[in-house]
């Protein structure tokens, strides 16, 4: 048996909140995390919406019925099989995304990146791959992709404000895990914020860093 590959065409998807334009002063790509619907993720970010912010939200690729063979549809950035391929067909197509926006005709924009659990992971590999401009990273309930590490002096990751967001009782995330984490975080000169709360997208908790 031997494996193959071939590149083809495929249409994703994206849905924006807000308006770009002059008034705009914040753009705020946001990733959900594993099996989460785009739309019901993006819906979370609603109470933060004002004139000068515009939100981005990318749908991960693959799409699947969360439970069983109907019902709801949930997406994942990857799984194990063919991981390399996965991670660089995700990271073109979220190249592919900012492109579109022109964010460069907009001198006055601040770009913020947050990916959610798997998302983490996810938004970590686009934003250390650097051909985009970030100024804040938020990282959260979710973790900054291991391989990452050590960084090097053209990692994404140290140009950004990096801000690490987790619940206190965060059903993923235990002690000796969060303690492990940030050591290995120490490179990136982050803040860490601790919120009373599970693994759920508080608002709340975001609107300072926006």
């Amino acid at each position: 048996m031997q494996e193959n590959h071939i590149t083809i065409n495929k249409t994703a998807r994206y849905f924006t909140l807000g308006k770009l334009d002059a008034n705009t002063k914040r753009v705020c790509f946001v990733l959900h995390g594993w099996g989460m619907n785009v739309k019901d993720f993006l819906a979370s970010f609603e109470q933060l919406l004002t004139d000068e912010i515009f939100f981005i939200a990318p749908e991960a690729l693959n799409r699947f019925y969360v439970k069983g063979s109907g019902g709801i549809v949930g997406a994942t950035w990857m799984t194990k099989e063919d991981r390399v391929n996965e991670i660089k067909d995700y990271t073109n197509y979220l190249d592919e995304v900012y492109a579109s926006f022109h964010l460069q005709t907009y001198p006055q924009l601040q770009i913020t990146a947050l990916g959610f659990s798997q998302g983490a992971s996810t938004v970590t590999r686009w934003v250390n791959a650097g051909k985009n401009k970030f100024d804040r990273l938020i990282v959260y309930a979710g973790e900054v992709a291991p391989e990452l590490f050590p960084l090097t002096e053209t990692s994404g990751l140290i140009k950004t404000k990096n801000i690490f967001i987790c619940g206190d009782k965060d059903e993923y995330f235990t002690a000796p895990l969060l303690a492990q984490m940030k050591t290995s975080y120490a490179q990136m000169n982050f803040t860490e914020v601790e919120f009373k709360g599970r693994h759920v997208i508080d608002a709340e908790v975001i609107k300072p860093f926006l």
